[in-house]
């Protein structure tokens, strides 16, 4: 006689296992996040120092050209009037901009080191002091004067002003 040998494909079917949910216990108490641990401080190498203030220093030095809003290449500029400009309006993070050891155009935010270099505590200041003693109180008068002119969204009190800088 011979003999009967069980194929590989003939196992006995498993039954799957379904987690069960864990149902809350007092379903009226707020949802409470639970607390993370701050993150380490990040400890640099004299090395990686280095490093970094090179590159702030080839930054700072570097003559930059950049492209304004309808994308037309604008420069030679020097840092002091990338400030300028951050400070006006006219370029933010955003931006396009070129320097010497740059390939092609990147954006302000992917040069290491060029948004703190723009960015400076006075800088900080006078697009403050600009945007609330100047901007809105300008819109706000433009806004009065041709009521009639403004969208939906405008009226619920939606500022574009907020959301420049």
């Amino acid at each position: 006689m011979a003999d009967v040998q069980s194929s590989p494909t003939a196992e006995p079917a498993r039954k799957k296992k379904v987690k069960k949910v864990a149902k809350s216990k007092k379903p009226d108490e707020p949802y409470v996040p639970r607390q993370r641990d701050p993150k380490p401080a990040t400890k640099l190498s004299f090395y990686d120092k280095e490093l970094y203030d090179l590159c702030r220093l080839y930054t700072g030095r570097n003559v930059w050209y950049y492209r304004d809003r309808l994308s037309v290449p604008r420069g030679p500029c020097a840092m002091h009037v990338m400030r300028h400009c951050w400070m006006n309006g006219v370029i933010d993070e955003n931006t396009l901009v070129w320097g010497q050891g740059l390939v092609d155009w990147l954006p302000v935010r992917n040069v290491r080191t060029l948004v703190p270099h723009i960015r400076t505590v006075e800088v900080r200041i006078g697009t403050w002091i600009k945007k609330n003693f100047a901007l809105k109180p300008a819109i706000n008068r433009a806004r009065k004067q041709r009521p009639e002119q403004r969208s939906v969204a405008a009226e619920l009190g939606v500022s574009q002003v907020d959301f420049m800088y």
